[in-house]
């Protein structure tokens, strides 16, 4: 093999352009930290998983772009992208009052901007949704209205575009755009030859760069990881400095280091103990997506633990943390069972039962009760995955 084959063989990496898109995502997730614990109301809630799914969009969308285009990514594109999220992150503190409407008209120009770069005969089977402007619509249409209608309006669009992402195969997504390519040109052929003939007669689909999206993927969820250690360390410099701060900021700093190995050091896409690739890219997304949103609920709640240790964690606030934690573990469990990895299903088993512990005590627990609590759930089953790993291993 010759030296630029082999040199073309080498896995690419995360650019420095794609690395400076990713400070704004940083400043985004923790905005929506802010976000979560000033409001934990069900309103507030929901609000909080519409505007992080937005940002996370946004995100999705233009680093397939640039995971597709690689050297060749047009930088004011790019540029543009982290322009429409800046805007987003600084509505957020406001998103329930007079921001709203800036929010949402960032987040349609943002999903203009994602679909500019592809063409019409070409067909991004990994996320489709850059193509698509279903769900822009009711974002659209939400210009006009305010408050619970408005936020009704966003939810639908978001829905309607990861519905059509799980929804829709690869192989009829390429047939369907085909037929809507060979109308294009059978229509243009009865008036005139020459421009059916401009048109291309196949669709071209692009995939992409699996290795470097995995990369892209963790360093994703390595900024939600790292805004929550900034969120405990920024609770912990405001608190009296005594025994109950020491013993909760450490299970906090411990949990974290914990949510990283399962989910960075043994995971993939965000899915707790899943091995390198192991999901479609397709899937990947998705999954993704909810992953990093509990991941991000979970780190986002610890702050106000260390902010107030000595005291008993309110039940809206615990219950946010179980579900989010819980649910953590029950998606990853989920995904392995799927694929018939029962035995590290039964590892993360482990998490949803120290959540139900915490859920289920009477009148709650204090901060260092609830938050030791969840650390052994991680620690128990990340034990337990690597005794199974050595007992499958090769003498």
């Amino acid at each position: 093999m010759s030296e630029p084959e082999v040199a073309g063989a080498e896995e690419r990496h995360a650019s420095w352009l794609e690395l400076f898109f990713d400070l704004v995502a940083v400043a985004g997730i923790g905005m929506l930290a802010h976000l979560l614990v000033s409001d934990t109301s069900a309103g507030g809630i929901g609000v909080y998983v519409i505007a992080y799914t937005a940002i996370w969009m946004i995100w999705a969308c233009f680093t397939l772009y640039s995971n597709v285009a690689g050297q060749e990514a047009h930088v004011g594109l790019i540029l543009g992208a982290m322009f429409v999220l800046g805007v987003m992150t600084a509505a957020v503190p406001e998103i329930h009052d007079e921001h709203a409407r800036a929010f949402a008209i960032a987040y349609v120009v943002g999903r203009f901007l994602a679909g500019r770069p592809w063409q019409r005969a070409t067909v991004v089977t990994d996320l489709p949704i850059v193509q698509t402007g279903g769900g822009i619509v009711p974002w659209v249409v939400s210009f006009w209205f305010e408050g619970t209608a408005q936020y009704a309006l966003w939810a639908l669009g978001l829905t309607i575009d990861l519905w059509f992402l799980v929804s829709t195969s690869k192989d009829r997504l390429v047939a369907s755009t085909q037929e809507r390519l060979d109308r294009v040109r059978s229509s243009r052929r009865g008036r005139n030859r020459g421009r059916a003939e401009q048109v291309p007669a196949t669709i071209e689909t692009v995939d992409a760069d699996v290795p470097h999206l995995g990369e892209r993927l963790g360093l994703f969820v390595l900024i939600v990881l790292g805004e929550g250690l900034v969120q405990i360390i920024d609770a912990a410099s405001e608190a009296e400095w005594n025994r109950p701060l020491a013993v909760t900021g450490a299970g906090a700093f411990a949990l974290m280091f914990g949510l990283w190995a399962v989910a960075v050091r043994f995971g993939y896409a965000g899915v707790a103990l899943l091995p390198d690739r192991g999901l479609s890219p397709r899937l990947s997304w998705p999954a993704h997506l909810l992953a990093t949103l509990g991941l991000a609920t979970v780190a986002a709640v610890l702050g106000g633990l260390v902010a107030a240790p000595h005291e008993d964690v309110g039940d809206r606030v615990r219950w946010i943390l179980v579900v989010a934690y819980g649910g953590y573990a029950l998606l990853s469990a989920g995904i392995h069972l799927a694929h018939g990895r029962v035995p590290v299903a039964a590892c993360l088993a482990v998490p949803m039962v120290a959540a139900a512990a915490v859920a289920a005590v009477p009148g709650g627990l204090d901060a260092e009760a609830v938050v030791w609590v969840l650390v052994a759930g991680v620690v128990v089953a990340l034990s337990a995955h690597d005794r199974l790993a050595r007992s499958s291993a090769p003498a």
